[in-house]
């Protein structure tokens, strides 16, 4: 990629033409409005897929906004390093159909994964054609801008 890659990247994931499906790039375009640190990159990743390794590798720190679903109730918000997420695969499923799991394990084979990989997810309410979130998905944005920005200020959290 680079040789000016920042050490943190905020990636926001998902589909913006499925409703919920694009939470993590609603709440990455809301957070581009705010002002962060020189070290802090934010990205609306979309469908990148396994593209996306190209701009995690080699990072300090990723943060991965997406849509989980496990049959919780709508707007139920998850978190997990990369290690609580391969351990939890059998019962999350993403929305758009790109599984980060595969973007982690292909890193982790090259060599080029993050020192720290953190997942904050949400149940979406729907996945219907539509470029809104629903209200119920739009109500807990601020609430995942909350935890990525306890994210950037704690050291190490618990894993889920």
């Amino acid at each position: 990629m680079s040789l000016t890659l920042k050490p943190i990247l905020i990636l926001g994931i998902g589909n913006i033409l499925l409703k919920d499906e694009g939470v993590g790039v609603h709440t990455i375009k809301k957070m581009m409005e705010m002002d962060f640190p020189s070290e802090i990159e934010l990205m609306d990743g979309g469908t990148m897929g396994l593209n996306l390794l190209f701009y995690i590798e080699g990072r300090k720190k990723v943060i991965v906004i997406d849509t989980v679903i496990t049959g919780d109730p709508p707007g139920t918000i998850y978190r997990f390093t990369d290690e609580g997420l391969a351990d939890n695969k059998p019962m999350l499923r993403t929305a758009h159909g790109i599984d980060f799991t595969d973007v982690i394990k292909t890193s982790k084979m090259l060599g080029t994964k993050p020192e720290e990989i953190v997942f904050i997810g949400i149940e979406p309410e729907s996945l219907d054609e539509g470029l809104e979130l629903t209200p119920t998905i739009e109500k807990r944005v601020p609430v995942l801008i909350k935890m990525v920005m306890r994210e950037l200020t704690e050291k190490q959290g618990n894993n889920q």
